[in-house]
């Protein structure tokens, strides 16, 4: 049985930008542009409508802040549908507020249409693309100002941020998706966690976390 193609929105309120962005993608068989929208107004009325499984949309929208509540809106109206950011920004507060606000995943727009696509199908399958290494790292560089100065048990940046999300009852599934990485890498995370700290498993690992006072 051959797949059907993902149907997607598209906001973006530079229309030069818009034309460009939906030609090159109309060149995937997996990809069906259903509807595009410049503006906020168009886009609920888009979103409000249905019929599409992924909303793709900019962050800097007029009439909103960011863009961030076009998210809101659709997660609201369009429960069964996930949202792609494509954006220029590059900084780790706008990562993570689209996070918050229930983006699926979040691409830049001078990554490769190959890439974009690609990410279509990861979103639709219940993934969550990888962030680029510049944007990564420029994440863990923001949560190292949170961490301690010195770790202990030699725990990295990642695994000190996934310990403290695990210690406050977040699955797999809620941590990846709050630091915007997969649920394989948190994992992995886990594994290494485990090892450091002399442990068996998430349990012990979280009661060691307490019994050491680390996150308060």
């Amino acid at each position: 049985m051959v797949d059907q193609p993902i149907k997607i929105i598209v906001i973006d309120d530079h229309p030069v930008v818009l034309e460009g962005l939906t030609s090159g993608l109309c060149q995937y068989p997996h990809v069906d542009i259903v509807g595009t929208a410049v503006s906020v107004e168009e886009a609920r009325t888009l979103i409000l409508r249905g019929n599409f499984d992924l909303m793709v949309t900019d962050l800097n929208m007029p009439e909103v802040e960011d863009g961030l509540g076009l998210i809101s809106f659709c997660n609201e109206h369009a429960t069964d549908c996930k949202v792609v950011v494509l954006t220029y920004s590059n900084r780790p507060e706008d990562i993570f507020r689209a996070n918050q606000a229930g983006a699926a995943a979040y691409l830049i727009k001078d990554s490769d249409l190959d890439e974009i696509a690609e990410a279509f199908n990861i979103v639709k399958d219940g993934g969550r693309p990888p962030l680029k290494p510049e944007l990564e790292a420029a994440l863990w560089r923001k949560l190292k100002d949170r961490a301690p100065a010195d770790l202990p048990h030699d725990l990295s940046e990642r695994e000190w941020k996934v310990l403290k999300l695990m210690t406050a009852g977040n699955t797999n599934e809620e941590i990846a998706q709050k630091l915007f990485i997969s649920p394989r890498v948190v994992r992995r995370s886990n594994t290494a966690i485990y090892r450091k700290l002399g442990v068996r498993n998430r349990a012990e690992a979280v009661a060691h976390a307490v019994r050491e006072n680390w996150f308060g």
